[in-house]
């Protein structure tokens, strides 16, 4: 699961680079695995 600190994070960097950083690193990973790191671990941990 990724996460971030936005907006406070915001003096450090620009949101556009942490995102296209974030989709770099999960590049190597399949669709599948993506979509969990993004979505589903959060919706499932945090009940949403």
């Amino acid at each position: 699961m990724f996460e971030s600190n936005f907006p406070m994070d915001r003096r450090s960097l620009p949101y556009v680079s942490y995102w296209n950083a974030m989709k770099k690193i999960a590049a190597r990973y399949s669709e599948g695995e993506q979509h969990a790191m993004f979505h589903d671990t959060a919706a499932r941990v945090y009940r949403i």
